[in-house]
């Protein structure tokens, strides 16, 4: 079993109720809504689906929203899709018009205020890039150095500009609270640059989990205050390589990751897992050394984007994911690297350590926090979390190793009341497992126990 976690970005690939029930069945954890496209509708219908999916297959689904943040994107192209010529001139404007060779539209209206001369602009992932000329009657006018294929909708980088756009906007805010109204699990900020970011939004969304993303220079500076006030972090490698020097994003993701580890904090890596299998049925072998790395490095989860929402092949990324994470996890050693810095992160190495000794077949808990302080050693078993809410239950599905069940009675009874799934799934008669729990947050008690029946 992989204990790793499969993120899916979910789009017209994948918006059915046959395709989100196949994801799910071959390793889908938790679903991403990018709120970046589509509409509210559009959004909720893919809620229900999902929940519905969840149902029938008798297996939680955590549901993942992506707010845009402050994204600049380009607007509506003409065909969809344009060339850019080298060499050639274009306009940016604030216009509501169908771009084309010449004019593309972009949805922020007072970049031209903030932007100077000479500035670099990079287009569809930094794979276009644009040299400001002058700005003249609210349009940017700029030079194409490196052409490309434009696609409406993509995302726009400017690397030097000073000026910092409110990370949390209106249009966050309004989909945000539609998000909370819809019961989803988790929220992922979009270029945020500091704790403070977070710390705003956890005042409106207290009983959800915050992911931040980690795409701007600021964060990076600010990676340690940010993980202590997030719940989950993504590092975002499509931006980041933009808005740093490409050769840096390797040691910048090893870092994130052994920080995230050491607090228990999950973290998720996310762009171009699997870009090549958007249209082909096979990775690259540099694809498939890219996702072994990353989780021997400590990654919780990994996050398909283009290759789930419009990909070919979706289901069999998902498919290749858990074939290369269940053999990579195979050689993941128990990583000692932790901060031991209170009560519960310390009792979590007692729990890993006693359960190592005896040769424990599993790890029962009854809290998320306890659950990923003792996923941050890797143990070799499953960690078992019990919760009697669903909410949680649904969390969990992004934290390493951690297989949440749903029961409905707390502590001592918890294990009582779920022995039959315990047995059904992971463990024998007569096998050994480790028991600790919660009361009032302030006792933990560890105690062995072998499965009757």
């Amino acid at each position: 079993m992989m204990k790793s976690k499969i993120i899916c970005t979910i789009g017209p690939s994948t918006n059915s109720f046959d395709m989100l029930k196949r994801l799910a069945k071959t390793g889908m954890d938790c679903a991403r809504l990018n709120f970046s496209h589509g509409s509210k509708e559009g959004h909720a219908k893919t809620i229900k689906m999902i929940r519905d999916v969840s149902k029938e297959i008798g297996e939680e689904i955590a549901i993942m929203q992506d707010l845009p943040g402050p994204k600049i994107r380009v607007g509506k192209v003409k065909n969809n899709s344009i060339h850019l010529r080298k060499d050639s001139i274009v306009r940016l404007v604030n216009r509501d018009v169908i771009g084309n060779e010449n004019i593309i539209p972009i949805t922020n209206k007072e970049l031209y205020k903030f932007i100077n001369p000479n500035n670099m602009i990079f287009l569809a992932d930094g794979t276009i890039r644009l040299r400001v000329e002058e700005i003249k009657d609210e349009e940017i006018i700029a030079k194409v150095e490196v052409g490309g294929e434009l696609i409406s909708g993509k995302g726009v980088n400017i690397p030097d500009l000073k000026h910092g756009f409110n990370t949390f906007t209106d249009k966050d805010r309004e989909y945000l609270e539609f998000g909370l109204e819809n019961d989803i699990d988790l929220v992922a900020l979009s270029f945020i640059r500091e704790a403070d970011d977070i710390r705003r939004v956890r005042k409106i969304a207290s009983d959800i989990a915050i992911v931040s993303k980690i795409e701007k220079r600021e964060a990076v500076n600010n990676i340690e205050d940010i993980i202590k006030v997030s719940d989950a972090v993504i590092i975002a490698r499509g931006d980041l390589g933009i808005e740093m020097p490409l050769e840096n994003v390797p040691l910048i993701q090893r870092d994130i990751i052994k920080r995230c580890n050491r607090f228990g904090i999950p973290v998720i890596t996310a762009t171009q897992i699997l870009e090549s299998m958007i249209n082909n049925p096979r990775p690259t072998r540099a694809e498939v050394t890219d996702i072994a790395e990353a989780i021997l490095n400590g990654t919780d989860g990994l996050l398909l984007s283009e290759e789930t929402a419009i990909g070919k092949y979706p289901v069999e990324c998902v498919s290749i994911l858990k074939r290369v994470g269940e053999v990579t996890e195979e050689s993941l050693k128990r990583n000692e690297d932790v901060l031991l810095d209170d009560i519960e992160k310390a009792v979590s190495k007692g729990i890993e350590q006693i359960a190592s000794d005896i040769n424990a077949k599993l790890i029962v808990l009854s809290s998320l926090d306890l659950a990923n302080n003792v996923s941050r050693f890797r143990p070799k078993i499953p960690i078992i979390l019990l919760t009697n809410n669903p909410k949680v239950h649904r969390i969990a599905k992004i934290s390493w190793g951690v297989c949440p069940i749903t029961i409905s009675k707390d502590h001592i009874d918890m294990v009582n009341d779920s022995m039959s799934v315990l047995i059904d799934k992971y463990v024998k008669i007569d096998d050994p497992i480790i028991i600790a729990y919660q009361n009032d947050g302030l006792f933990i008690c560890i105690t062995k126990c072998n499965i009757k029946k």
